[in-house]
């Protein structure tokens, strides 16, 4: 289910989204980072320390606990960094990632929503250089290159260019790895009320159906080609489902192929099913 975002919210709020009652509207800032999480204690911190040591401080963030069995609100006091003005905690029983996001979004009160994964980190200049981007285009998507650690060895991650939102559709659903990285994902808002917010009836992949979602609408999102994320690649972020996963790609594919002609989508079908066969064979080893 596919979910409308609201205008802005003004002034501070509480737990469940709502502006305190007699508070003045707040100023509203540039950017609003949005990450969920769900038991990560040590690499949230990581990753909202990332986000305050930011060159460009207009921003606010705001965490999502979705469900933690140790609340982040405990952990992030214990880490020193909830007393930062710019930082709140929005707490939920356990919701599922697009829930979770959903409320991230209606809560934040930001012209631009940044959302960053709570494994990973924003580069310090980050923020910066999705502002000069944004300003200098007037584009209302960006996708950004990232820094793919796995233990001591880092890489950088080069994400391919599109001439249209068409030919980036078809990247999404036949490409054995996604021609964009969600985390560092920054979008304008009014594009968000436009096409609607994450849609709750996927467990997986929810990242992608919005991408597509968007690219189906005529939205051609702008690339960074500099690795403003740090994307630490560790066993919880694999996708030990891929081959269950499938029931969503297919159901991905079916609503989003880029043509009705018959044998399209079997055979996009058939590269999505190699592609992720491949990718668990890999996990396997690990």
């Amino acid at each position: 289910m596919r979910h409308p975002l609201p205008a802005s919210v003004q002034g501070e709020q509480d737990a469940d989204g709502a502006p305190h009652a007699g508070d003045d509207a707040a100023v509203v800032p540039t950017f609003s980072v949005c990450i969920v999480v769900r038991d990560r204690a040590e690499l949230l911190v990581d990753a909202v320390r990332s986000v305050l040591a930011n060159h460009h401080r207009d921003f606010e963030l705001v965490v999502v606990d979705d469900g933690s069995v140790v609340p982040v609100t405990r952990v992030l006091a214990e880490a020193g960094v909830s007393a930062d003005r710019r930082v709140r905690v929005l707490s939920l029983p356990p919701s599922g990632i697009a829930r979770a996001r959903n409320v991230a979004l209606r809560a934040a009160t930001g012209r631009y929503i940044t959302v960053l994964d709570s494994d990973d980190e924003l580069s310090a200049d980050a923020l910066g250089r999705l502002h000069d981007l944004l300003t200098a285009t007037g584009g209302g998507w960006v996708y950004v290159d990232y820094h793919e650690v796995r233990g001591d060895a880092s890489r950088r991650i080069r994400l391919p260019e599109y001439a249209s939102a068409r030919t980036m559709l078809l990247g999404v659903l036949t490409r054995p790895r996604l021609p964009f990285k969600h985390s560092g994902t920054t979008i304008d808002r009014r594009v968000l009320e436009q096409i609607g917010g994450y849609d709750e009836s996927f467990r997986l992949f929810e990242d992608v159906e919005l991408m597509l979602r968007a690219l189906r609408a005529g939205v051609h999102p702008r690339h960074l080609p500099h690795p403003v994320v740090r994307f630490r690649r560790h066993d919880g972020n694999i996708t030990r489902g891929r081959l269950g996963g499938l029931v969503f790609w297919f159901r991905l594919i079916d609503m989003y192929r880029p043509s009705r002609a018959p044998g399209v989508a079997l055979g996009i079908k058939a590269l999505r099913t190699l592609s992720e066969t491949g990718k668990w064979l890999v996990s396997l080893g690990r």
